[in-house]
C-alpha cells in the first residue's frame, strides 16, 4: 500500500485522529509505518491482501494475550480497521538500544536493564503451544531456511566477494550446518530482537520492545543473537538469569545467528528490502573480523 492511500485510509477509518506532522519509518521490511506527531504509530502489511492480513490481526491478539505477562512494554493496539488490514497503537518511547548507548548506562540501569531482557525472554519463550497455535504463529523449519539461504548466498553473494570472503563465508555455513544438527526445543520467539526494536525509557528505567512480526515457534537461542550487538558481557548475563530451557550449544547457535544477520542484510538489499548492500557488507567484513 501506497503512503497516500495509507494516510487516507486512517482518515476514513478513524476521523476522530488529527495530526500536525508525520514521518515514515523505513527501517522494517514487512510493514508500511507512519508515526503521527510522535504519539501514535500505524501500522499495514506492505501487502495487505489475503493472508497478510490476517497475520497482522492475529499478531495483534498475540500482543494482548501477553500484554499483562510482560514486565516490558510492547505495543497496544488501540486502533484496528473494520477490516482488520491495519492498527495504530501509542508510540513507545525510548532511546534506540544500540551497543553505543549501552555502555553510557551506568551500572545500575545496565543490571536493571538486563533483568528485564532475561524476564521478557523467560516469560516469551515460556508461551503455552496452544497460544501459538491459537494465534498461527509460523513454525519455523531451521533446515529449509539454512538451505533457502546458503542458495541465495552462492547465487547472489559471492559474484561480490573476493576468494577471502567466500572461503570464510563457506566455513561459516559448514559450522552452522553442523551446530543446526543439536537437539533443542523449540519456543515462540520474537526472532527480530534487535536494536531497532529495544528502546530504553531512561525516565521511567524500562525496555520498550516493538515490532512483533516476525514471531515464530523456532529456537529461542535466536533472540539472543541480536544481543551480541550490544555486548557479550550483556549477552552472558542475560543468558545467567534467564530461566527458559538451555542446552550446552545455546549460546554457541545464538553467536551464528548473530553472524548470520549481514547475509540476510545484503540478500534483502538486493531484493529490494530497505537498507544497502553496501551496509550489510560493512556488517559481514565487521563481524567476520575482516576488518
Amino acid at each position: 500500500m501506497k503512503e497516500e492511500l495509507f494516510l487516507q485510509k486512517i482518515k476514513e477509518e478513524f476521523p476522530e485522529i488529527k495530526w500536525k506532522q508525520y514521518r515514515p519509518i523505513i527501517s522494517g521490511w514487512d510493514h508500511l509505518v507512519i508515526a503521527f506527531d510522535n504519539k501514535l504509530v500505524f501500522r499495514v502489511p506492505k501487502g495487505a491482501y489475503g493472508n497478510s492480513r490476517d497475520t497482522l490481526f492475529n499478531e495483534i491478539g498475540l500482543l494482548k494475550y501477553l500484554k499483562g505477562k510482560l514486565d516490558v512494554n510492547i505495543p497496544e493496539y488501540i486502533y484496528v480497521s473494520r477490516d482488520k488490514s491495519f492498527g495504530g497503537y501509542k508510540m513507545l518511547k525510548g532511546e534506540e538500544l544500540k551497543g553505543s548507548y549501552f555502555e553510557k548506562l551506568d551500572l545500575l540501569e545496565k543490571e536493571e536493564l538486563i533483568k528485564q531482557l532475561a524476564v521478557f525472554l523467560t516469560t516469551l519463550h515460556s508461551t503455552p503451544k496452544t497460544v501459538v497455535d491459537k494465534f498461527s504463529v509460523r513454525i519455523d523449519s531451521p533446515d529449509e531456511n539454512y538451505i533457502r539461504l546458503l542458495d541465495d548466498t552462492k547465487k547472489t553473494l559471492f559474484s561480490r566477494f573476493n576468494k577471502d570472503e567466500i572461503k570464510i563465508t563457506n566455513e561459516f555455513f559448514s559450522e552452522l550446518k553442523d551446530v543446526l544438527r543439536h537437539e533443542y526445543l523449540n519456543a515462540l520467539v520474537h526472532n527480530d530482537l534487535t536494536s531497532k526494536n529495544m528502546f530504553w525509557d531512561s525516565e521511567k528505567k524500562r525496555i520498550n520492545i516493538i515490532d512483533f512480526s516476525d514471531r515464530s515457534f523456532s529456537d529461542p537461542a535466536i533472540d539472543f543473537a541480536g544481543l551480541w550487538e550490544l555486548s557479550e558481557e550483556l549477552v552472558e548475563k542475560v543468558y545467567k538469569l534467564y530461566d527458559g530451557r538451555k542446552d550446552n550449544k545455546f549460546l554457541y547457535r545464538s553467536k551464528l545467528y548473530y553472524k548470520r544477520i549481514p547475509f540476510l542484510m545484503m540478500r534483502g538489499a538486493l531484493e529490494g528490502y530497505p537498507g544497502s548492500f553496501q551496509g550489510g557488507y560493512k556488517v559481514f567484513r565487521k563481524r567476520f573480523k575482516l576488518i
